[in-house]
């Protein structure tokens, strides 16, 4: 019988038997090979189904938009932070920056790819960790795939340029715990707390918050404390050798301060109570039940566990925990800000799955159980994942073509009427739901927040809208007129503007007098 078995269920086989037989020791198991094919071709059609393509770029969010015009606007000599309001970090500006000045948005999408491959490729060293099943390792990154489509649809966010370095540092804490890595590797493992705060900021600050939390524990439990102090100097060594080289740009630009600000923005802008609470606690109750986050959280903890895999799960299960308690009370909505909470999701999805698997024993119970991990995660969460991956997905050409029917098409019209009719040198403003008037029509943003509908959730922020409008005088201002106008600005536009002769439906343009 086991003459004739396939070569891979062989391996595989013996694996699972070594898994099994050191299921109470921390041992580390390395992945025979990785499937590049896979990985490149999920990642690819990531990208392709990017905001990137000209075809869906239709379909962007506020965010997506406001993003790509970053690029665009920093490649006509625009600074981040100074003449643009951003709150992800400088690398993922500069990155879209360089994307813009070769070919565009094609090369933006490109970086993502590669972004997708490496996380693939981490990711999979993970789970085959925790599983010790090739097959069930791929099927946990297909869904990783699946699960960054649906919640980041359009791509180009910066959690997602973020996730090889989460992956990354997530591996060699793996490695440590698991005594395949020294103390001298924190130094590097610093440096990808570097790449990741100047990518996507809050993730990184939630990661590294746990972090130090995870090994201060561990340490104390394994009677290392003297090592903790050790690796916290080399975190710092490396974290500095990568942050103060890419932050000095912010220091010849005259934006440190900007910068700061704006990254601490999420934080600042957490409020407690309001009418957004009703709204994120519907959107995101929704997606964490649905996606089974919650689900995952309790079943994780149901089977007995070695060293390694509590240290993962005691980690993963904080830091989703305090990503989603984050998100919910932030007043910028979107499923996007479940982005960074995958990293973590996945790993105790794992777990569950991978080692619920493992405890049916049999060889053939195994190698069909791997077969059927996708349809075991939908079933176990009572079909619902399948009805929040259709409506992430659904929701944006529903909005796009009937909710907003007209809007994009009269957004156009005004937008190559300004082009018409205004200097290459003029600024305008978008008084409207996304950023997609500027390169439209060619023309830049009057004022660093690019539209009234997203980071407006500090006092300060609407205070600079309003005097930045007041002092800036954009040449053109299109006003959605789904989106209610402060007072100040009604009276700006009754004093200095004049509606022009363009007839529109959903919008009103003002011109300068």
């Amino acid at each position: 019988m086991y003459d004739t078995m396939p070569e891979q269920e062989m391996k595989e086989t013996v694996v699972e038997t070594f898994h099994e037989e050191n299921e109470k020791k921390s041992v580390f198991i390395e992945p025979t090979s990785t499937p590049f094919v896979v990985l490149f071709l999920w990642s690819l059609l990531l990208s392709v189904l990017s905001v990137a393509n000209p075809f869906l770029t239709n379909l962007s969010t506020n965010l997506q938009s406001q993003n790509l015009y970053a690029g665009w606007a920093m490649a006509q000599g625009q600074v981040i932070y100074g003449n643009i309001y951003g709150t992800s970090g400088l690398l993922y500006y500069l990155a879209n920056w360089a994307g813009s000045l070769f070919m565009g948005n094609i090369s933006f999408a490109a970086m993502q790819c590669l972004a997708l491959f490496v996380a693939g490729i981490y990711l999979f060293k993970i789970v085959y960790q925790l599983t010790a099943v090739k097959n069930t390792s791929i099927k946990i990154l297909s869904l990783f795939y699946c699960l960054t489509l649906a919640l980041g649809w359009g791509g180009l966010y910066s959690s997602i340029f973020a996730f090889p370095f989460v992956f990354g540092s997530l591996y060699f804490l793996m490695r440590y715990v698991t005594g395949e890595a020294s103390d001298r590797g924190f130094i590097g493992f610093g440096a990808l707390g570097a790449l990741i705060f100047m990518i996507d900021p809050v993730t990184s600050l939630v990661f590294y918050l746990v972090t130090f939390l995870a090994l201060l524990v561990y340490n104390i439990w394994a009677k290392k404390k003297a090592h903790g102090l050790y690796q916290l100097f080399a975190i710092l060594v490396g974290f500095s050798l990568v942050f103060y080289p890419l932050g000095y740009y912010t220091v010849l630009n005259g934006s440190f301060g900007l910068a700061i600000s704006q990254i601490l923005y999420p934080w600042d802008s957490l409020h407690f109570s309001g009418q957004h609470l009703l709204y994120n606690g519907l959107l995101y109750g929704g997606l964490i039940i649905g996606l089974g986050i919650v689900v995952t959280w309790v079943k994780s903890f149901s089977l007995p566990a070695n060293s390694l895999e509590r240290f993962l799960q005691l980690f993963s299960f904080f830091a989703s925990l305090i990503l989603v308690l984050f998100v919910f009370f932030l007043p910028d909505q979107g499923a996007y800000q479940l982005l960074p909470v995958l990293p973590f999701f996945l790993i105790l999805l794992s777990m569950w799955l991978g080692k619920s698997k493992l405890k049916r024993g049999g060889r053939h119970s195994r190698v069909q159980k791997s077969t059927s991990i996708l349809g075991t995660y939908v079933a176990k969460n009572a079909f619902l994942p399948l009805l929040a991956v259709a409506y992430l997905i659904g929701f944006p050409f529903v909005n796009q073509y009937v909710l907003s029917t007209g809007e994009t098409s009269e957004r156009i019209s005004a937008a190559n009427y300004i082009k018409s009719k205004s200097k290459n040198t003029d600024k305008i403003y978008a008084w409207d739901t996304t950023a997609a008037l500027y390169q439209a029509s060619g023309r830049l943003s009057a004022v660093p927040i690019l539209t009234p509908s997203l980071y407006q959730g500090t006092d300060e922020n609407q205070m600079s809208l309003v005097n930045s409008l007041k002092e800036t005088t954009p040449t053109y201002i299109l006003v959605n007129n789904q989106v209610s106008l402060l007072q100040d600005i009604k009276k700006q536009l009754k004093e200095n503007y004049q509606q022009t002769d363009l007839k529109l439906n959903h919008f009103k343009l003002y011109k300068l007098k």
